[in-house]
């Protein structure tokens, strides 16, 4: 197979090894609906400011192995970003690189090299990083197309490597020719399964899915855990009872949340209830809290059916229709027939659901990069000119839909002015999931623009002006052509139902091939938020001085955490109490101890041993700076002794 080759491969290949592990330092946390609070958020949400290859190495210890879904935006090496090559290789064509600015083509003749040397270390730790089925997704233009895929090709040789095409302007004219397109590398497990994409069609499929959400549970999401009070006469929905999280507001229950009880004896007189409890008979919670059941219910969005599942506890079952389908709905995508008898619910034409394929070619308007500009200009007009042609929020948000779960971590370590951030809130808003992120920026612009947008974006901000939303959009086919009038008195009943959500409303109109009502909210000033918090991280020391030993300056308990690491591979979780000061962990039946004091040399001894051991095991791993003990008593005791610092493992 062919395999890339450039200047300085071989000192790159392995140098993420070199790079020192440093400290993540926690400088505030940033809460919507407390802003005064700075502490720690524990939100699971990060942005850390350094250079993303040290920064990337500094996950390692608690997200090895764990991240399921990466999108990336790298330099495209266009020659007119301004990028600079800082990585510290210890080679001579490498070294007089540092701290220059990447040139354009026929100026600077090593320019792919630089940029090849600059991504593949970077890679190589997002390999790491990456959980067994993860998916990575990295823009890029053509520039360094072919250089990506083979890099690409040679760090994920199990990998499925496929090129997107997406249109991302109108064009940009350049040598006779008009680029229109970037392009979207998807690095996937060969078996990859998407999921569906609201942008593109698919085949006929049932509307209505069901209402449980098993990826959580009552501890995670008491709010979520209630009961559904159905009437078995007529299968309607007649009320909700308490939730858990209201339970325990209110005093109604005191016990640990993972011990409560589905009960379906509080059912009132004449119903049944029902509990969200998966096919598989496993707890979980329902997808909606209880007023939006209640609200959708009254709509016609929900829908009761008996259960066909032999044995399971409830008699019926609970489905919903997802927003991307009420929305198709709104805008007259989806025929209303009419509604059961008896009930709200709707019955609903045929519904060519979203893909569930992936298309090579991208080319909605709302990927265009002037959406970027314009999403960047209205939430932080202050931002917009560091940034020439950020992506559409809209963009990212259908890469995470692809690729990621409604609980998924993201990663993207060329965060830039934090669209990544954006795309999985307003994703998160939309499908009522709960994914987090991480982002990595290296420029100072880390915190008052990368930080600052998705603050904004978490409590709202000043905005005037307006946005546009499709109301009503139906495909013009020769087919539907003969139904015009229909097709008008369609368009003019769901402008009349959704007129009072918007400021104005067009006439039906042709666009783009489809007869559209496009809906206008102006706003005068304000933006109201989506809520969240995240923590703000700098890099911090590195954990060894420029001599090897522990550096001084680094917190204790980060010198466990990664000494732990690198004995087991997980990170240290057990919390350090006065009785266990040395111990880590035990793990597999071997305890892991680190006798270590900061302005003091430890000794292994027969004095010291009974102190320092602590919790039985069948075998032990000491560290200390010195040991006396003699090579038959450590066999007797099973004792493996290591010193410090020269035998903690570099990674």
């Amino acid at each position: 197979m062919p395999t890339l080759n450039w200047i300085g491969k071989d000192k790159v290949v392995n140098h993420h090894l070199d790079v020192p592990y440093r400290i993540l330092e926690h400088k505030y946390g940033f809460r919507s609906d407390d802003l005064k609070d700075k502490s720690e958020t524990h939100s699971g949400n990060m942005i850390i400011h350094g250079d993303n290859l040290e920064a990337l190495k500094s996950l390692m210890p608690e997200f090895e192995g764990k991240i399921n879904c990466i999108y990336i935006d790298p330099p495209y090496n266009t020659g007119k970003e301004d990028w600079v090559y800082n990585d510290n290789v210890n080679d001579s064509r490498i070294l007089k690189w540092l701290g220059e600015v990447v040139g354009k083509e026929g100026e600077d003749l090593t320019r792919h090299d630089k940029w090849v040397c600059m991504m593949y270390p970077r890679l190589r730790l997002i390999s790491k990083l990456m959980a067994q089925n993860a998916s990575l997704v990295i823009s890029i233009g053509y520039h360094e197309l072919h250089s990506l895929i083979y890099l690409c090709k040679e760090i994920f040789p199990t990998k499925q490597i496929v090129t997107v095409t997406v249109q991302t302007s109108g064009g940009k004219p350049s040598g006779g020719f008009n680029y229109l397109h970037e392009y979207l590398v998807f690095v996937v497990e060969k078996d990859f399964d998407p999921n569906l994409l609201d942008f593109c069609g698919g085949t006929p499929r049932r509307p209505f899915e069901g209402l449980t959400l098993s990826t959580f549970n009552k501890k995670s999401r008491p709010n979520q855990t209630y009961p559904i009070f159905i009437d078995p006469n007529t299968e309607t929905i007649v009320g909700v009872g308490k939730s858990l999280q209201e339970l325990i507001d209110n005093g109604e229950y005191t016990g640990k949340e993972e011990d409560f009880v589905y009960d379906y004896s509080i059912a009132p007189e004449g119903t049944v209830a029902v509990w969200p409890i998966t096919s598989k008979g496993k707890e979980c919670v329902w997808r909606q809290i209880p007023s939006r059941v209640k609200g959708d219910w009254e709509k016609g969005y929900i829908k009761v059916a008996k259960n066909k599942t032999k044995n399971h506890p409830n008699l019926y079952s609970i489905q919903y229709l997802p927003e991307g389908l009420i929305k198709k709905i709104r805008n007259g995508t989806l025929e209303v027939i009419g509604h059961e008898e008896g009930k709200p619910t709707l019955i609903l034409g045929v519904n060519e659901t979203e893909g569930s394929a992936v298309p090579t070619i991208w080319s909605e308007k709302d990927f265009y990069t002037v959406k970027g500009t314009t999403a960047l200009k209205n939430i932080l007009p202050e931002g917009e000119k560091k940034f020439e042609y950020p992506k559409s929020p809209d963009l990212i948000s259908a890469v995470i839909q692809a690729i990621s779960k409604e609980d998924d971590l993201i990663l993207d370590s060329f965060a830039g002015s934090g669209t990544t951030a954006h795309a999985v809130l307003n994703l998160n808003n939309s499908d009522g999931g709960e994914r987090k992120f991480i982002l990595i920026e290296m420029m100072d612009y880390a915190d008052v623009i990368t930080a600052e947008r998705v603050k904004r974006v978490m409590t709202g901000y000043s905005f005037k002006g307006e946005t546009k939303e499709d109301i009503y959009c139906k495909k013009l086919t020769p087919k539907n052509i003969l139904k015009a009038k229909d097709i008008i008195k369609e368009a003019e009943r769901i402008s009349a139902e959704r007129a009072p959500e918007f400021t104005k409303l067009s006439r039906p109109k042709i666009q783009d091939d489809c007869l559209k009502v496009i809906g206008t909210k102006v706003y005068d000033e304000f933006m109201d938020g989506i809520g969240g918090s995240f923590d703000f991280y700098e890099l911090g020391n590195p954990i060894f001085d420029k001599n090897g030993n522990i550096n001084s300056a680094v917190d204790e308990d980060k010198v466990r955490e990664y000494v732990f690491y690198t004995e087991t591979r997980s990170y240290l979780t057990r919390e350090r109490s006065p009785k266990t000061k040395y111990l880590l962990d035990t793990v597999d039946g071997v305890g892991y101890y680190f006798y270590y004091e900061k302005d003091a040399i430890t000794t292994l001894s027969k004095s010291t041993l009974g102190k320092v051991v602590t919790e039985k095991a069948e075998q032990y791993i000491i560290y200390a700076n010195c040991c006396t003990l003699s090579k038959e008593t450590l066999a007797k005791y099973n004792i493996v002794f290591k010193k410090i610092s020269s035998e903690i493992k570099r990674f």
